[in-house]
C-alpha cells in the first residue's frame, strides 16, 4: 500500500478532492484513485468532497497489480541509522523507488533499503519512503524503518516542518547575493513529464530561497533553501530566471550543457533538518558534495 500526504495551499484553486487527486497523482487511474482511504484532517472523506485552503489531505493507495520488489546488494552510502530511521547519501543515477508503471524495478534504493535491513521481497513500492529526489541528484534522504515514523515524518513533510538545503551550479553569474523565487508551477500543458512556472488553473505554490556560495567565470555556486517541495522545483525556478542548473539533461540547453561540459547534472542535497519521530528532537544530517563535482569546481577555478 502507498501513502501520500498533500497540503492544500493558500492559492490552490479550490475543488472537489477527487478532481485534486487526479491532478497530483497521475500516475493512478481514476477507478483506482476512488479505492482509495481518504482522509481531510485526520477525518474520512468522500471522493466527492470539498476541499479548502490549509487541509492537509492523506491517501491510501490500494495494492496494485502483484509486483515484488526484490532486496539487492547495491552500494549505500548510510549516514544515520537507528531503530527509527535510516539517512542515506543517495548517489546520483540512483532512482529512489520503483515507478508504478513497472519501470526500474530493480536497482532503485528501495532495492537497496531491503537488503540492508534484511527484509524479503516487498510488494509495496516505496516501503519507508517519505520523500525522493530526482534521478540526477545526488545527497541526503530519510527512510522511515517503521509504520509510525513513516506517518509522522509524512506529515511534518506535508506540513512543511522539514528543511532542505541544497549546493547547486547555475550558468551565468547571478547579481545578487541572496534571493527569493516565489513563481507557482505546474504541469507542462505539452508535455506532463516536465513542469513549469504557471499561472491561473493548475497552478501551485513554489518558493526558493537561495545565496551565492562562489563565483566563477561564467557560472555561480548557491545554496539553495526549498520552502516548497514541488518536482523539479529548483530546476524550473531557476531556469525560469535566465540560470538553468549546469548538466540539466531537460531544463538547460544542448548547447550550455556541451560548453560546461560537466560530469552530470551540478544538484546536491546538502542537508536535511527534521524532528525525530520517536524523541521529537531537532536532528540534522549533512552531505559532503561527491568527489566529481569537486573536482568539476577545481577545474573551473583554472
Amino acid at each position: 500500500m502507498a501513502y501520500f500526504h498533500f497540503k492544500i495551499a493558500e492559492d490552490e484553486i479550490l475543488t472537489r478532492l477527487d478532481k485534486f487527486l487526479a491532478k497530483e497523482l497521475p500516475q493512478f487511474s481514476r477507478s483506482l484513485l476512488a479505492k482509495c482511504e481518504l482522509l481531510v484532517n485526520s477525518k474520512p472523506a468522500k471522493p466527492a468532497q470539498k476541499i479548502a485552503a490549509g487541509d492537509l489531505i492523506e491517501v491510501k493507495v490500494p495494492p496494485l497489480k502483484t509486483l515484488k520488489i526484490e532486496p539487492e546488494n547495491l552500494p549505500l552510502q548510510i549516514l544515520f541509522e537507528d531503530s527509527e530511521i535510516l539517512v542515506v547519501d543517495k548517489a546520483s543515477g540512483m532512482v529512489v523507488h520503483p515507478t508504478d508503471h513497472g519501470g526500474h524495478v530493480a536497482g532503485t534504493l528501495v532495492n537497496a533499503v531491503l537488503f540492508h535491513l534484511k527484509k524479503k521481497a516487498s510488494e509495496d513500492r516505496r516501503p519507508g519512503i517519505v520523500h525522493r529526489l530526482d534521478r540526477e541528484t545526488s545527497g541526503c534522504l530519510v527512510v522511515a524503518k517503521t509504520e509510525a515514523a513513516k506517518t509522522f515524518l509524512g506529515k511534518e513533510f506535508a506540513e512543511r516542518r522539514v528543511e532542505k538545503f541544497y549546493l547547486a551550479l547555475v550558468a551565468g553569474k547571478l547579481k545578487t547575493p541572496r534571493g527569493r523565487i516565489d513563481a507557482p508551477m505546474g504541469r507542462d500543458p505539452r508535455d506532463p513529464t516536465r513542469r513549469r512556472v504557471l499561472t491561473g488553473a493548475g497552478a501551485r505554490e513554489a518558493v526558493t530561497e537561495f545565496e551565492v556560495v562562489e563565483q566563477f567565470a561564467e557560472a555561480t555556486l548557491v545554496r539553495i533553501k526549498l520552502l516548497t517541495g514541488r518536482t523539479h522545483q529548483i530546476r524550473v525556478h531557476f531556469q525560469s530566471i535566465g540560470y538553468p542548473l549546469v548538466g540539466d539533461p531537460t531544463y538547460s540547453t544542448k548547447k550550455l550543457n556541451e560548453k560546461f561540459a560537466a560530469p552530470r547534472m551540478f544538484l546536491h542535497a546538502a542537508e536535511l533538518k527534521f524532528h525525530h519521530p520517536k524523541t521529537k528532537e531537532l536532528v540534522e544530517f549533512n552531505s559532503p558534495l561527491p568527489t566529481e563535482l569537486k573536482n568539476y569546481l577545481r577545474r573551473l577555478k583554472r
